[in-house]
């Protein structure tokens, strides 16, 4: 079982085995590979691999005596370093994407006047990956068809709790349409400030499926298993499903 320390240096990037070698090594002091496997409770064969990791991040250092070789842990004050190296080759990384990122929208099916590019999500990880991003991606006012308790049912599904959602529309500022039916008839507290509801009967509007529009991209995901969703980004396709919600939104009381 993981002590306190191990857990926190894996918070800090390590993986456990690396964990449990670095304490051992810091806390043995200058060792030799079997001494250092015993302490942390792995195999001395992984270990070997393990410390050549860590000697690869400058943070386990040798010296030979005799036929034996010792591994000394160096000072934990070159985890401060090795996180300002980390921040520094991300910054690299960040300006070398946002340079990118325009010249490779320009290529292929991202291309202005290409094909309406299609994108499926399978399972519950990629269709709460499209809900976030959908949330914090572009900005514009959202709009959507919903049943809210089919619809519910899927965030359970994918984990995407309602308190996660709300803090990403509140940070984001995303302002919301939505028509929507309820097995039990209009939900108390739907309707908020950044959120504006049309309640329809789901005797008459039994909806399958949720449909979400922003920008040019429209998501549908349906209620029955497996879960899945398809996604559309072509503007022609977006502007004409938000003239056929517009026609519903206006014809509901």
């Amino acid at each position: 079982m993981a002590n306190n320390l191990e857990i926190e240096l894996q918070r800090a990037g390590f993986d456990e085995r690396g964990a449990k070698v670095y304490l051992a090594a810091l806390e043995l002091g200058p060792s030799p590979v079997q001494k250092i496997a015993q302490r942390a409770g792995i195999p001395r064969a992984t270990v070997y691999l393990v410390l050549e990791d860590l000697q690869g991040k400058g943070l386990i250092t040798t010296y030979d005596e005799g036929k034996k070789t010792f591994f000394v842990a160096e000072s934990p004050s070159r985890l401060e370093q090795l996180v300002e190296q980390k921040e520094t080759e991300l910054k690299v990384q960040q300006d070398a994407i946002k340079n990118l990122v325009p010249e490779l929208m320009s290529r292929g099916q991202f291309e202005k006047g290409e094909r309406p590019m299609v994108k499926y999500y399978e399972g519950p990880n990629a269709v709460k990956s499209w809900l976030k991003d959908n949330l914090s991606g572009q900005k514009g006012e959202i709009i959507g068809i919903a049943h809210y308790d089919r619809a519910n049912a899927t965030l359970e599904k994918v984990k995407f709790s309602f308190d996660e959602m709300q803090a990403l529309r509140k940070k984001y500022k995303a302002k919301s349409r939505v028509i929507y039916t309820a097995s039990n008839g209009p939900v108390e507290g739907y309707s908020t400030k950044d959120r504006q509801v049309k309640f329809v009967s789901p005797d008459k509007y039994p909806f399958e499926a949720d449909i979400v529009i922003r920008g040019n991209r429209i998501f549908f995901a349906p209620y029955n298993v497996p879960l899945r969703g398809v996604a559309i980004e072509d503007k022609a396709i977006a502007d004409s499903m938000k003239m056929v919600f517009e026609a519903l939104w206006e014809n509901l009381p």
